[in-house]
């Protein structure tokens, strides 16, 4: 995350909506040649697809969303929790290659 120190107002909305907590505001008035330089403010270790590699977020964020959902009903079957760790396009792959095993036999034509 990058900053800009003499765009920001103070309104405070960014410390209120960061999901992790990283920002915290305090109150001044920077006039120098800093204050017009992109400062670097926090960077997270990026977490790739486990798929096909694609970013997806930040290992933090996957982490604390595998944490809050291990126990979840919904995520109750084998492999479930492990498609969090996919982006959008593979999650919905690896769900169709599991269930066309099932339905493979059912279409075949009888000769």
């Amino acid at each position: 995350m990058r900053f800009i120190e003499t765009k920001c107002v103070q309104c405070g909305l960014c410390e209120v909506t960061c999901p992790e907590h990283a920002i915290a505001l305090e109150p001044r008035l920077a006039l120098g040649v800093e204050a017009r330089q992109p400062r670097v403010l926090n960077q997270a270790v990026i977490f790739n697809c486990v798929r096909c590699g694609k970013p997806l977020g930040t290992q933090k964020m996957i982490g604390n969303m595998l944490g809050k959902l291990a126990g979840h009903s919904m995520f109750a079957a084998p492999g479930s929790l492990d498609r969090l760790k996919m982006c959008a396009d593979c999650r919905v792959i690896d769900m169709m290659q599991k269930e066309l095993p099932s339905t493979q036999g059912a279409t075949g034509s009888a000769e």
